[in-house]
């Protein structure tokens, strides 16, 4: 039985949940349009009034400082620092000391119009100079005699174009580096038939879902640290058609949303549940919904007809818990008791469902079992809502499972971890989630490691890939490539983003012909991509 402080605060969820959804507001406008003729659905509008720079011009692939602890979800912290120009050629100097780390040039240098050279530094972790030994790890800083990236209206030659971005404007920070707010928010690419950084409510989106109707692109996500759940349309050009949102929630814990019979279906993940909102074809509230006992970080896995599975994660610790799932009525009802598919699963919000033709197939990574970590495991699951025992399909020390059904095939990308190359993988398996033969590498560190979200197109899988960035669920860069089912390339790795931007909570639909790929890039606000390709 709930204690007295737990039906409380269920009832409080529940009356605030539905009285958002009840008043949820359609934005009016269409802020996300494409503006520029020569640039249809690649126009990425300004942050207005945003004085915090979203992009740092930090130079990633540098030993010196790929080794700094930098957040990956945030800009770099800058702080410039007084210290004297250097004449003459690059150099290297390892200090003892008294110099803090600084990526920008002194204030005096800073802001002249000019783009000059001078010492930037961050803290010892390589080579020492002239390629010697490496410095102790509290040696100090080194420094290098570098230019300024830009000064003002002195962009050094840069562009949008030439940092690889479609299009836009590149502006100079105030900090020295390059601001590429304005730039497209994707990579040049002959596949990516529309793009947009989308003009959405909210502050700092902290989770994202999309489903797709076959006319229409759902888009859900959660800001405000939690506070806030929203639900937007947009059409195959991406232009938005209605934007709604729900105050007030609390604390979400994750969202999903599915393309359900008679509109959409959004469920909002917390402490004490899964809340579930329906919605008409409009986005509007179209009934109650439901709250559900069954976790946080809800995954919606649809099928042809009828309601979608539910999806969630019941936490028993900070890592993860049990994972429970239930067939969901098309209103957000449930249709079947939950069944627990894997009891000790760990990295809750990385797993992934998908309807197999017959039913579904859940994947997640197990933890601790007799022989020790269990990795990838998946678990079937009825339409009725009876499931099955998990099987472990690829082995120990795998994770990061996504599943995709194509034509004839069920296909599963994980991380492998316990290889000589770990990376990412391919694997064929049959409705029951049992490995079929034929895995195939996508890429080892440095390029992926990463959870992969993988698709259908016909008998090839069309595969969404983060490269390695060195934090979970963050991609430097987002990529997509096709394979076929002998584990031929048909389509070469393309890039979706460019740039220092961070990606991260990606994710991949199929839309008629096309796929949409959508994802949050790094920093303040952390704008929401949307994208279009062509498989």
């Amino acid at each position: 039985m709930a204690s007295p402080r737990r039906r409380s605060l269920l009832l409080a969820l529940t009356a605030v949940i539905s009285a958002c959804a009840a008043e949820v507001v359609s934005v009016p406008g269409d802020s996300s349009a494409p503006r520029d003729a020569a640039e249809v659905g690649h126009d990425v509008p300004q942050d207005a009034g945003v004085d915090v720079p979203t992009v740092m011009d930090v130079p990633l692939d540098r030993p010196d400082v790929v080794a700094v602890d930098v957040p990956a979800d945030r800009g770099v912290d800058v702080t410039p620092v007084d210290v004297a120009p250097i004449d003459g050629g690059s150099s290297l100097a390892c200090l003892t000391g008294g110099t803090p780390p600084s990526l920008t040039c002194a204030r005096a240098l800073c802001g002249n119009g000019r783009i000059d050279s001078c010492q930037r530094c961050m803290p010892c972790f390589g080579g020492g100079p002239g390629g010697g030994p490496p410095p102790p790890r509290d040696a100090g800083v080194c420094c290098t005699d570098e230019p300024e990236p830009c000064d003002g209206d002195a962009l050094g030659g840069a562009t949008c174009e030439s940092l690889g971005y479609a299009g836009g404007t590149l502006r100079c920070g105030d900090w020295c580096g390059r601001d590429t707010r304005g730039c497209n928010a994707c990579a040049i690419s002959a596949h990516t038939r529309q793009c947009i950084r989308a003009e959405l409510a909210g502050v700092a989106p902290g989770a994202l879902a999309l489903a797709s109707n076959g006319a229409e692109i759902g888009v859900a996500w959660v800001s405000d640290d939690g506070h806030a759940v929203h639900f937007a349309r947009y059409s195959p050009a991406l232009v938005k058609l209605s934007e709604r949102n729900c105050l007030g929630v609390g604390d979400a814990r994750g969202v999903a949303l599915a393309a359900v019979d008679g509109g959409w279906l959004l469920a909002v993940g917390s402490e004490l549940g899964t809340r579930t909102v329906p919605l008409g074809p409009d986005g509007s509230n179209r009934g109650a919904g439901a709250l559900l006992p069954l976790g946080a970080m809800p995954m919606l896995a649809e099928r042809p007809s009828g309601g979608p599975l539910l999806v969630a994660t019941r936490y028993e610790d900070s890592r993860g818990g049990v994972v429970l799932a239930a067939v969901l009525r098309a209103d957000g009802t449930q249709a079947s008791a939950e069944q627990e598919l894997i009891t000790d699963e760990v990295e809750a919000g990385y797993g992934s469902a998908a309807w197999v033709g017959d039913g579904w197939l859940v994947a997640s990574r197990g933890g601790r079992g007799a022989g020790g970590d269990l990795g990838v495991l998946v678990a079937r699951v009825e339409p009725d809502g009876r499931a099955g025992a998990p099987v472990q399909p690829v082995g120990a020390q795998t994770e990061y499972p996504q599943l995709g059904l194509a034509e004839g095939a069920v296909w599963l990308t994980y991380a492998s971890f316990g290889v000589a190359s770990p990376g990412i993988a391919r694997a064929r398996l049959d409705t029951r989630g049992r490995a079929m033969p034929g895995s195939v590498d996508l890429g080892h560190i440095p390029s992926y490691f990463n959870p992969s979200p993988v698709v259908g197109v016909g008998t090839d899988s069309l595969i969404l890939l983060g490269t390695y960035t060195g934090s979970t669920g963050h991609g430097r860069r987002l990529e997509v490539s096709r394979i076929d089912a002998a584990g031929r390339t048909v389509v070469d790795p393309y890039a979706i983003t460019t740039g220092p931007e961070f990606a991260r909570g990606y994710r991949l639909v199929r839309h008629g012909r096309d796929a949409v790929v959508g994802w949050i890039g790094s920093g303040f606000p952390g704008r929401v991509g949307l994208a279009v390709v062509s498989p």
